[in-house]
């Protein structure tokens, strides 16, 4: 049988306890300022869409924190 590794956690363990539920979102809000910036600085539009990419790529990679039941 294939061992199945856990999700990398890119950004979870810098969120503060309150935040990790919403860990996808923080990466996805990340990567839109990025490509927002890139569009607006930069002048190649290839460097917006690499940054789309590799931010729909972290959205996915990225687990959400626990939810805690207080």
């Amino acid at each position: 049988m294939a061992r199945h590794k856990k999700p990398a956690a890119l950004i979870l363990p810098l969120l503060p306890k309150k935040a990790q539920p919403y860990a996808k979102a923080t990466v996805a809000l990340i990567g839109a300022l990025a490509s927002l910036a890139a569009l607006h600085f930069a002048d190649e539009p290839k460097v917006a869409a690499a940054l789309q990419a590799l931010t729909a790529l972290g959205v996915y990679v990225q687990p959400n924190g626990e939810v805690e039941d207080e």
